[in-house]
């Protein structure tokens, strides 16, 4: 629970500032944090994935991807949203690698600013 972005400021915090990068149907947005480590958000819309089965398919996928990676990201808090109907078995392709990218670019955006939570 202590990875996961819950509160509506929260998110609206990594809204507002953030550094993006991108896969096929994934875009990810990440903000410095003061935590320590590495939490998740995620967006995944019934308009792009109607049926329940699916969106809970994909984000099992993000969670998986985001549980294997944490230890080897940074300080970030990071949200996902789904922009595009994915491959069916190619959701996650290269999550990870975007993950780290993102990550490494909001550090060198926001390098040595005291962070809030």
């Amino acid at each position: 629970r202590d990875a996961r972005l819950l509160k509506p400021d929260e998110f609206e915090r990594v809204f507002k500032e953030n550094e993006r990068a991108r896969t096929d149907s994934l875009l990810v947005m990440a903000r410095p944090n003061a935590l320590g480590h590495a939490r998740l958000g995620m967006i995944v819309a019934k308009r792009l994935l109607p049926r329940a089965v699916d969106r809970n398919r994909i984000k099992r996928c993000i969670r998986e991807t985001f549980r294997l990676q944490r230890q080897d990201l940074p300080a970030c808090d990071f949200v996902i949203r789904l922009v595009a109907k994915p491959v069916v078995g190619k959701e996650v392709r290269d999550l990870a690698r975007t993950l780290s990218r993102a990550g490494q670019r909001a550090l060198l955006k926001w390098p040595a600013q005291p962070l809030t939570e």
